[in-house]
C-alpha cells in the first residue's frame, strides 16, 4: 500500500493538468515522482525550472547522463 498519494489525470485540476500536459509532450510520459510532486504545483514548477536549467548548461549530454546514472 502506497503511503504517499501522487495526483491522477482524472484527479487533477486545471493547473496540475496543464502541467501534466507540457511534461507528457516533453517525455511522452508523467513520471509518477513528478505527479507526486504535482500536490504542490509551486513545488513542481520548481523541479521542472531545475530540470531546464540542468539540461541546457555547459555540461555535454554525456556527462549529464553519467551525472544522471550516479545519482539513480
Amino acid at each position: 500500500m502506497s503511503r504517499i498519494t501522487s495526483v491522477s489525470n482524472e484527479t487533477a485540476n486545471l493547473e496540475q493538468r496543464s502541467l501534466f500536459e507540457a511534461i507528457q509532450g516533453q517525455l511522452g510520459m508523467v513520471p509518477n515522482f513528478l505527479r507526486v510532486f504535482a500536490h504542490s504545483p509551486d513545488a513542481l514548477k520548481a523541479f521542472l525550472g531545475l530540470h531546464h536549467i540542468a539540461n541546457h548548461g555547459s555540461l555535454d549530454s554525456t556527462t549529464r547522463e553519467r551525472i544522471a546514472l550516479a545519482l539513480a
